[in-house]
């Protein structure tokens, strides 16, 4: 009877997931840039110059209030903090409830039981592994009057 929970439980993932894929590439923008022959560049007479590649920097062209930040590795590791925080906590909730459903779908089972409290204990030991280390993180800008994130 297990077996069979679980086969179905695939299944419909599979379904569900396909599903998604398809209306996620019927909904997105399809955009096609094509050249216009007339502003082909000369490859013998152009040159890279700073100014040519200042013209193709997002952060210079758009006039970025980021751009002092993104410009050095620091920045941007503090920039992608600051989206790996709610990354792990949905992470740590798609965790939870997955080994709730194993452990649900196992009731009858000793074995399913304790994966899915390993799976629960894991997501939780995880989430305050890297909570910790941001506040320890915090603590050391503050001691030494550096900034960290």
């Amino acid at each position: 009877m297990k077996k069979i929970n679980q086969l179905r439980f695939a299944k419909l993932l599979k379904i569900v997931l396909t599903g998604w894929f398809l209306i996620m590439m019927l909904v997105s923008p399809i955009s096609i840039n094509a050249q216009d022959p007339a502003e082909t560049i000369d490859p013998d007479t152009f040159r890279v110059t700073d100014e040519t590649l200042d013209e193709f920097d997002p952060l210079l062209v758009d006039q970025s209030k980021q751009a002092e930040t993104l410009s050095t590795p620091g920045g941007i590791i503090s920039r992608m903090l600051e989206f790996a925080f709610p990354l792990a906590g949905m992470v740590m909730f798609v965790m939870i409830v997955a080994g709730g459903f194993q452990i649900l779908t196992g009731a009858t089972g000793q074995k399913s039981m304790e994966e899915g409290k390993k799976k629960i204990t894991t997501a939780i030991i995880g989430f305050i592994l890297l909570f910790s280390s941001y506040w320890i993180a915090q603590i050391l800008e503050k001691i030494f009057n550096i900034r960290i994130l």
